[in-house]
């Protein structure tokens, strides 16, 4: 029997002892300025956008002096850089977090299609970018969907090959998870604006895999 990577028990996160050592670990004095900083990169990002926005914007949304912002990050560009690499991380521990709770895969699919989809509608920095740097934004998606997929794939594949699509041969488990991360990119570019309508739809989208199984095991 294949093991599966999200059950509960099986620690996808890393533990305390592989956390960053060095002047950045946790509970240190610049690893807590770091983030301050960067919380007020995001914040400076939700009001200004991306291409307004510039390094005095940052240290002001922080309350770091520039002098500070620059002993930390040297430029701009590695500001962003560092700031869309912690974005990713929590993003994923927080979808990581909440699949290890949950005990039946089929939940587990639902459960992480719903956290995708609130989690991109509710945060003010991408909808942000979105409306003032469409191009950044379709460019860091072309660049990242590989990635992506590949990500969600770790964390589905185990719901999805009990899923009615590829028990019946219809289709394979990347090409479910293909189908998607561009669900999910989709729900990104093009928002329902009624959050309770959006999450009805992915609700439907499950229940359309789950009701597939059911009529097959029938």
């Amino acid at each position: 029997m294949k093991e599966n990577p999200a059950a509960p028990g099986n620690r996808l996160l890393p533990t305390e002892g592989q956390l960053r050592t060095g002047p950045f670990a946790r509970g240190t004095v610049r690893e807590a300025t770091r983030e301050r900083i960067l919380e007020g990169a995001m914040k400076a990002v939700s009001s200004h956008g991306l291409s307004k926005l510039e390094m005095t914007d940052v240290s002001a949304s922080a309350g770091v002096s520039r002098g500070t912002l620059y002993r930390y990050f040297s430029n701009r560009e590695e500001l962003l850089h560092s700031l869309t690499i912690r974005e990713a991380q929590d993003f994923w521990k927080r979808c990581v977090e909440a699949l290890e709770a949950c005990e039946r895969d089929d939940e587990r699919l639902k459960l992480l299609m719903l956290h995708a989809t609130r989690y991109v509608s509710d945060h003010a920095a991408l909808q942000r970018l979105l409306e003032t740097d469409p191009a950044f934004v379709l460019c860091s998606l072309r660049q990242s969907f590989t990635s992506v997929r590949d990500e969600l794939g770790r964390l589905l594949a185990p719901a999805l090959e009990n899923s009615g699509p590829v028990k019946a041969g219809v289709v394979s488990v990347d090409q479910l998870v293909d189908w998607l991360t561009r669900i999910l990119v989709t729900t990104y570019l093009f928002p329902i604006e009624d959050s309770a309508a959006m999450e009805s739809a992915m609700e439907s989208m499950h229940g359309l895999l789950v009701g597939l199984r059911g009529s097959d095991e029938a």
